[in-house]
């Protein structure tokens, strides 16, 4: 299906198709030239073992559905019965370790069969024209039923003996010399797979009317898509999983064949993007390889941010760990739960390796690890309306138990008495009856329950002006894991933070009004004329709140960073005859996560607030200034070379380095400088800046580097 719907030509990749019959070795077509990519079975194994000259993409199928057929009528009903009769095996097929070591282990050697040619016609099993005819059970167990004749199916997982099977591969030198290519091929040949097994009966279609060589029926192409599904995913659902540790177990059957000898290794059969574009350490590529699957700790009721229901995972977070997990190459599967308290319950006894959505507080600390927030949400208020404007610090405030801003207000707020729930209606019915004063949660998740709830009667207010951020959290023993996975969060592209933003807020981002005057108002004025209102006032609501989002950082005030990437592609669509120097300071505060551990989130917010007031009183009024993310920022300098970008980024960093931020640490922050060159793309500019202020860190810190 991927050539069929376009997914190799949407990667760039002109494809032929060579049709497998019984005088195709794979293996030979693929190391000689012939072929760049191949499907073969797990004797891609006997072959490495050997020339160690192959990697496999992926397994198609995670259980092998190859096994012998035989007639009912023949009596032939296990290994055993296979003695001097004829089977029908393919030459790929002769060498499957699966059936040999099935044979093998009743006394069945090579030479004790007699090996005939496949002719892919179920007919001369059932005419006799030979004894035993190897098969995939999706097909011709479905043949003989429709013909009315008896069967019986000799599989090697009863022997004991269950392999991956249709296993995507090249060469290492292939790989190698085309790094992208093969990423590219990856690509489509997985999503088409994903594509015909969520659509088998259009699947059936074009087989039945493109690729039919073997003039199936479409109900027997149908029945086979059926079939073959549940053998491409592993226990945790997930398609073309590969693991060292699986083709170890596998290499134990060829040492029953002879196929191999011991000594052999399989480190480098599985393949790991050439191009290694996180710029992974060689530590890190070695233990994401080895990784089966990870489980993964949610909040099962926090829409729209995260939620699981009737086992999907979905939501903000859900989409950011499938991009994070996709980009370190791992599988992961969900660990339920029925509550976020269930859910901390579960990461604190270590009954999961990570913790999807997690805001990092002092407590916490002391149990995990987080990496670097991948998404920063607007914390507000759910009010009485004559209480929008009132201060938090001596108030009673409601805030859902054993959640974050629990810990967060405590730490903000500590004269003010805060109130654990165990329900957002609750919190709600609690400041409708005047017994707390705020509920604090997450806007989106606020408005959504509100909805849900129908509460009437509350104004959602702003009056922690804050934005709180929301990172991985993962068992403090494990730094390679965490190191790989803030590579990913940092290579998280503009366009994707965008796609997620749109799909899960462009209904929840409209302020929610005081439906309470609302209703008095439709009910003095008329159903038509309110609701014509209602929808105006409903849309610029809208309209404001999305522009102040794409454009401004909730907790600072400055540019966002979508807001930054725009103004730096208006530059780059300039003409060169246009065009003035422009150059961009990356920096961030050096050690903030020690400032947030030992500190609190809230004060580390504040040096954030402080930082972002001290640097703008130190800029010029066309410098555009914006927070990147977390604790990072960009300065963009227009008609600045980079000799004058240099003496600004040193003047910033000396009053920054000297400036009282009211804490018991000293704050300092690297910078890394770069000009843009008319050859480069933005991303570029911002790739080389970046590079030069980690350079700046590896130099000892609180200092300036100029990118090359």
């Amino acid at each position: 299906m991927a050539v069929h719907k376009g997914f190799y030509a949407e990667e760039g990749i002109k494809l032929e198709l060579t049709e497998f019959d019984d005088g195709t070795d794979p293996y030979s077509a693929v190391t000689s030239g012939d072929a760049d990519f191949g499907v073969g079975r797990s004797a891609l194994l006997i072959n490495n073992a050997k020339a160690n000259r192959l990697v496999a993409l992926f397994a198609a199928f995670q259980q092998s559905p190859l096994m012998l057929l035989t007639t009912e009528s023949s009596g032939i009903a296990k290994p055993a019965d296979l003695l001097n009769k004829r089977i029908m095996i393919t030459n790929d097929a002769k060498e499957v370790g699966e059936l040999l070591a099935m044979l093998l282990q009743s006394d069945i050697t090579r030479e004790d069969f007699k090996q005939q040619q496949h002719s892919y016609n179920i007919q001369d099993l059932i005419d006799g024209h030979t004894d035993a005819m190897a098969s995939y059970i999706s097909n011709e167990p479905y043949v003989m039923t429709k013909a009315g004749v008896g069967f019986n199916i000799i599989h090697p997982k009863d022997s004991g003996f269950d392999m991956y099977s249709d296993i995507l591969f090249t060469t290492k030198d292939f790989a190698l010399r085309y790094p992208e290519l093969t990423e590219r091929f990856y690509r489509a040949s997985i999503r088409g797979w994903h594509y015909a097994f969520n659509n088998i009966r259009q699947t059936a279609e074009v087989i039945y009317d493109h690729y039919n060589s073997q003039n199936k029926s479409l109900e027997a192409l149908i029945f086979e898509g059926e079939a073959l599904k549940p053998l491409a995913y592993d226990d945790q659902g997930n398609f073309g999983t590969l693991s060292l540790r699986r083709f170890n177990e596998m290499a134990q059957v060829y040492l029953i064949t002879n196929s191999i000898t011991r000594g052999y290794r399989f480190d480098e059969f599985i393949y790991k993007p050439a191009s290694n574009h996180l710029r992974f350490t060689q530590n890190e590529l070695d233990y994401l390889a080895h990784q089966d699957s990870l489980k993964i700790c949610i909040n099962p009721d926090w829409h729209p941010y995260e939620s699981y229901q009737a086992g999907l995972h979905q939501g903000m977070v859900a989409d950011y760990l499938q991009q994070i997990m996709d980009d370190i190459g791992v599988k992961y599967r969900i660990v339920a739960s029925s509550t976020w308290r269930e859910t901390l319950k579960l990461a604190r006894s270590s009954k999961c390796d990570l913790v999807a959505g997690a805001m990092q507080t002092i407590q916490r600390s002391n149990y995990l690890d987080f990496s670097s927030p991948y998404l920063s949400i607007p914390a507000v208020a759910a009010t009485l309306p004559e209480n929008r404007n009132i201060q938090l610090k001596d108030q009673r405030i409601a805030v859902k138990d054993q959640s974050a801003f629990h810990d967060i207000l405590l730490d903000r707020f500590p004269t003010a008495e805060i109130v654990a729930v165990d329900d957002m209606s609750d919190g709600f019915h609690m400041v409708l009856n005047g017994e707390v004063e705020a509920l604090i949660d997450a806007k989106a998740s606020l408005i959504h329950k509100m909805r849900t709830d129908q509460i009437t009667g509350l104004s959602i207010s702003n009056l922690l002006y804050d934005s709180w951020d929301i990172s991985i959290a993962l068992s403090k023993d494990n730094p390679i894991l965490l190191s790989a996975i803030n590579k990913a969060i940092s290579a998280i592209p503009q366009e994707k933070h965008e796609q997620i933003l749109q799909r899960w807020f462009k209904i929840d981002f409209n302020t929610v009004v005081d439906y309470s005057l609302l209703w008095k108002i439709l009910a003095g004025i008329g159903v038509l004329a309110s609701f014509a209102l209602y929808h105006y006032f409903h849309v610029l609501r809208y309209n404001k709140k999305v522009v102040r989002l794409a454009e401004r950082d909730e907790l600072t005030g400055i540019l966002s960073r979508r807001k930054l990437h725009q103004e730096l592609e208006a530059f780059e669509k300039q003409s060169d005859r246009r065009r003035k120097p422009l150059s961009l300071i990356f920096f961030d505060v050096d050690n903030f996560k020690q400032i947030n551990d030992s500190l609190g989130h809230g004060t580390g917010d504040q040096v954030l607030i402080d930082l972002t007031r001290l640097v703008m009183s130190n800029t010029r009024q066309s410098d555009l200034f914006g927070r990147w993310g977390g604790e990072e920022f960009i300065l963009i300098m227009k008609d600045s070379d980079l000799n004058r970008t240099h003496a600004a980024a040193e003047k910033i960093c000396q009053k920054v380095a000297e400036h009282d931020f009211s804490i018991s640490r000293q704050v300092s922050c690297s910078f890394g400088i770069a000009q843009f060159d008319n050859e480069e793309s933005i991303d570029s500019l911002i790739m080389r800046a970046d590079e030069a202020m980690y350079q700046a860190k590896t130099n000892g810190k609180n200092c300036v580097i100029d990118a090359s």
